[in-house]
């Protein structure tokens, strides 16, 4: 795919050599020269301009663009970039960056697709404090569904999932036991050794 990225900090040139290592066609748009040539390394193409200018976005190729991520430290900056990719240039798909979580109502405003690495990092903590570990993700219906497992506590023992609640924002979605799925069906008895298999809808879609 010919993908844009938007912004060449850590998140961006991380982004952008993953990209390149999966063969994708990239370029990176970036006003900072200086970051640019942090990221000289990177084999791809890299343009130093304004990235809102649409001129600059033209010479990124952005008119046959698949993908462009708007992936800079400044949330305006990435809303502006998304509107032009998504209504001037009508770019197929684009993703944006939030990066201050108090700004996501505006992009939700927008109908902006977005990924807040904040509150996905406060995620990722809380599934660890609960012991809990990422078993995978799936998008469905323009949303993603993040899937994680966690150990059940001695005390629900000979309960069953029907009487069993999960952290808010989470469904029980099955039972692993000897790793071997159940699905959660309510009258399911909760036996020693079990882990509950979680479901909750990621941040940003």
């Amino acid at each position: 795919m010919q993908i844009i990225v938007v912004g060449c900090g850590k998140v961006g040139a991380s982004l952008a050599g993953v990209l390149v290592d999966q063969g994708h066609d990239v370029v990176i748009v970036e006003n900072d020269s200086q970051l640019l040539r942090a990221a000289s390394e990177l084999d791809c193409i890299k343009i130093n301009g304004v990235p809102i200018d649409r001129d600059v976005l033209r010479q990124a190729g952005i008119e046959t663009a698949d993908v462009v991520c708007a992936v800079t430290q400044n949330d305006n900056i990435n809303i502006m970039v998304a509107q032009i990719a998504e209504h001037v240039f009508f770019v197929p798909r684009v993703i944006t960056r939030i990066f201050n979580p108090g700004s996501r109502p505006v992009f939700e405003s927008f109908g902006l697709e977005a990924i807040c690495s904040t509150e996905l990092t406060v995620q990722a903590f809380l599934r660890r404090i609960n012991r809990e570990q990422d078993v995978g993700r799936e998008t469905l219906f323009g949303r993603t569904v993040l899937y994680s497992r966690a150990p059940v506590s001695p005390d629900v023992v000979g309960e069953t999932v029907a009487n069993l609640t999960a952290d808010t924002g989470r469904l029980i979605f099955g039972v692993l036991r000897a790793n071997e799925l159940l699905l959660a069906d309510p009258g399911l008895e909760i036996k020693a050794g079990d882990e509950l298999v979680l479901a909750e809808l990621g941040q940003g879609g």
